[in-house]
């Protein structure tokens, strides 16, 4: 049974002028008042979002936004929150306080003679595809379809291929994603997963077997890139994916939307688990 939480905040706005509003401030844990990296924040309806830093700061302009808009913070392991935007003269203080959610799941036993089978896309074609500039790409999230998956199924790993890599080092967030009356739903997961990789033209893979992902017959596995370090270009630096040689149904979304875009596609992300085989 999942037992809900609830979330405490209290946001600083401060004003710029020439430039409107920027709503800022600080995730935290409620429990132990550290800062929660990467938290997502969107106004809903409007097609603009951010992610907080890994030390968990952000700032999102609010230029051009409703009074009667609203603001979703959400984050994997704790209680999405909306706060409508005339509201926030109410706040104080500039933290974002989140409490923890306590689930439990049923365990699931991994034999030392199991085996593993991969599921989804290993085959890379000669196509990519890319998450955005430096300025765009935080929250941006591409994914896949993983269909036929034995109930239930533990998960050992992931792997996607970088097609081509400017920075020194990438940091991405990892989810799986329920699968109901054949659209994307919610996380099955209790906690982030975050991974970081300086790999430049090469498979990916992460070692998934201390999280207890358990998955059943499809899910759709995706990354969201939400940080990078190094030097940036002229322009800015490349970081692109490389496509399968088959199709499939991708999923993206963008930082500011609601709700991503599931479709079938040629050429589908290479991306792939492998799950334990008894």
């Amino acid at each position: 049974m999942r037992v809900r939480s609830f979330l405490l905040f209290s946001l600083a706005v401060s004003c710029f002028s020439g430039s409107g509003q920027t709503f800022s401030g600080i995730v935290v844990d409620r429990v132990t008042k550290e800062s929660l990296p990467y938290a997502n924040i969107r106004i809903v309806g409007r097609g603009i979002g951010a992610v907080s830093s890994r030390s968990g700061e952000f700032s999102i302009d609010l230029a051009g936004v409703s009074n009667k808009d609203t603001i979703r913070f959400t984050y994997i392991g704790y209680r999405s929150f909306a706060v409508v935007t005339s509201d926030l003269k109410l706040l104080n203080n500039n933290k974002v306080e989140l409490a923890p959610e306590s689930v439990e799941l049923a365990p699931m036993v991994v034999t030392a003679k199991s085996t593993t089978k991969v599921m989804g896309i290993n085959r890379v074609g000669r196509r990519m595809t890319g998450w955005g500039d430096y300025k765009s790409f935080k929250g941006r999230i591409r994914g896949l379809l993983i269909e036929g998956a034995e109930c239930p199924v533990k998960v050992s790993s992931f792997s996607f291929r970088i097609n081509h890599n400017d920075w020194d080092s990438v940091a991405f967030r990892l989810n799986f994603l329920r699968v109901k009356d054949g659209i994307p739903a919610e996380s099955i997961l209790s906690k982030n997963i975050f991974f970081t990789t300086s790999l430049r033209h090469k498979w990916v893979k992460v070692d998934l077997k201390s999280y207890d992902v358990v998955i059943c017959e499809k899910v759709i596995v995706t990354l969201e890139w939400v940080d990078a370090w190094g030097k940036t270009g002229e322009f800015s630096n490349l970081l692109t994916y490389s496509l399968g040689k088959v199709g499939g149904y991708s999923f993206s979304q963008e930082a500011g939307d609601e709700k991503g875009e599931f479709k079938y596609e040629d050429n589908a992300p290479a991306m792939f688990i492998e799950v334990f085989s008894n």
